[in-house]
Formats: C-alpha cells, structure tokens, sequence
C-alpha cells in the first residue's frame, strides 16, 4: 500500500508516492493557476519528467492526479529545466 499523502520539502517541491512506492518531488515551474505551463518531476533516484499542462487545463491535483501526469509526462536531459 502506497503512501497517500503529500510531503512538503525544503526545496519548495512536495513530494509523493507512486502505486509502486516510489518517492518522486513535483513543483510547478510557473505561478499559474490554469493554462501553459509545466510540472517538473524528479525521482529520488534521479530521473527527472516534465509534465506539460493543456491551454485551459487547471492545475490543481489530488495524489491521483499528479501520479497519471507522472505516467504521462515526458522524460528530461538531467539539468534541462527551462
């Protein structure tokens, strides 16, 4: 059973569990609250995703959703954030 709860981390991501138990950290890259923009996710072993939002889509997430934007989202060159 995966941990179901969001951890705050000092860094300013907030970190979760995948179904798996894996531990990944997401942070928003911009202030929007809706619209353009991307999630950045970073694995504790070091893999790193960017999850892309749509043109209205709001960014609000529950545990559920940020673990099917994790699935969705496309893996990044280490050190590539924009």
């Amino acid at each position: 059973m995966p941990n179901n709860r969001l951890e705050p981390v000092a860094d300013g991501f907030v970190a979760f569990h995948t179904e798996r138990g894996e531990r990944w950290r997401h942070k928003d890259m911009l202030d929007a609250r809706t619209g353009p923009g991307y999630r950045m996710f970073i694995s504790d072993n070091g893999e790193e995703r960017r999850y892309e939002f749509g043109e209205h889509e709001s960014h609000d997430a529950t545990i559920l959703d940020l673990r099917d934007q994790l699935e969705r989202a496309k893996r990044v060159t280490a050190g590539a954030v924009s």
